[in-house]
């Protein structure tokens, strides 16, 4: 009882002197008109809910999501208000006001991130520097709206906010990390939305770019997001850059058979596929005189519109290839050894004789 009667005495300590004057009997009734009062809010604020749904149908999810924070915002702000009324702490007046301020600050973010992506991809600005644009006015506007809501006091409040940021800064250095090169790739543009690209062994299209992560979407429709510092520290190919993408699919070929009669056979095969482009026209070259065979390299280009189905493609090139080089009796062949021993063996042939004695 010792402990409870001390946090008892830490909560009153906290709250303001005069709210428990009037003992549990009217702490209890206040509490059960805060609970009725915010059930009267909910379900207020799922019924507007419910009518913006179905006023904004049609200007897809997006919208819809912006009005229900907007619900939201108003929700939480009257409940506050309630809150403050009904137990006497603060002045509800103050807290109707900061949050009509916070309101008023997220309907001009959300007309200003609207305006920055219709004013500027009309225009034909690179996707990367609008999401960049976006980060900046979102910057602005919180600045602004600490502004709105402190006033003359923010400078305490960015001191503070200082103080707590070094904290929260040394606590999550892989989040500012992050952070950080989320800035540089979207201000040193090494791919756009909409590009596919190479990291490590992640092949995708990149379908956005956030200060945290990067997301690529693979050709299984598997969606990754990968942290911007993997990406910036690392190696990435843009294989979107240039336009047609060339590919090289390797085959392998026994020694015995000439370059000259190869040669036709795997350029017929690239010829035969669909997906090839005539121009630049498609190549078969030596690549390298491994140990078992020799590689050539079946070289072709593929539209920019086809870097989608690069690996069906590549599948595609090696099974005609195999069955071409089948058609043509060209062996295709497999690793091979060869032991060498100093002596010569010596085998040794027993009798049948011998043989059942021994196992005896």
């Amino acid at each position: 009882m010792s402990v409870l009667s001390y946090l008892l005495d830490a909560l009153k300590a906290l709250l303001p002197k005069g709210l428990f004057a009037q003992g549990w009997e009217a702490m209890l009734g206040r509490g059960l008109a805060l609970l009725l009062f915010a059930l009267l809010l909910y379900a207020l604020r799922l019924l507007l809910r419910w009518g913006s749904d179905l006023a904004f149908n049609r200007f897809g999810p997006r919208v819809r999501r912006a009005v229900a924070w907007f619900w939201n915002l108003l929700f939480w702000t009257a409940l506050l208000a309630g809150a403050s009324a009904i137990f006497g702490i603060g002045h509800p007046e103050a807290v109707l006001l900061v949050g009509f301020k916070l309101t008023a600050a997220y309907l001009v973010w959300l007309l200003a991130e609207a305006g920055i992506e219709i004013y500027l991809e009309r225009r034909g600005v690179d996707p990367n520097l609008v999401v960049l644009t976006r980060y900046l006015a979102l910057v602005l506007i919180l600045v602004w709206t600490a502004y709105l809501v402190a006033g003359r006091e923010i400078a305490p409040l960015i001191g503070a906010l200082g103080v707590a940021g070094l904290a929260v800064s040394l606590a999550a250095q892989d989040t500012f990390s992050n952070f950080i090169a989320g800035v540089v790739l979207l201000a040193d543009r090494p791919f756009r939305l909409g590009d596919w690209v190479r990291v490590g062994d992640k092949l995708g299209r990149v379908e956005g770019i956030t200060l945290r992560t990067t997301r690529i979407r693979t050709p299984d429709n598997e969606l990754i997001a990968i942290p911007n510092a993997k990406i910036a520290g690392g190696e990435i190919q843009n294989l979107s850059a240039g336009g047609p993408l060339r590919i090289h699919v390797p085959v392998g070929v026994a020694y015995r058979y000439d370059p000259a009669e190869v040669r036709p056979v795997l350029e017929r095969v690239l010829k035969a596929h669909p997906g090839i482009l005539s121009h630049p026209a498609p190549e078969v070259w030596v690549k390298e005189l491994a140990d078992s065979s020799v590689n050539y390299a079946l070289v072709a280009w593929i539209p920019e519109d086809a870097i989608a189905r690069l690996p069906k493609i590549t599948a595609e090139l090696t099974e005609a290839a195999k069955r071409a080089l089948d058609e043509a009796g060209i062996e295709i062949p497999f690793p091979q050894r060869t032991l060498w021993f100093a002596e010569p063996l010596r085998i040794v042939q027993e009798s049948a004789s011998q043989s059942e004695s021994t196992k005896e």
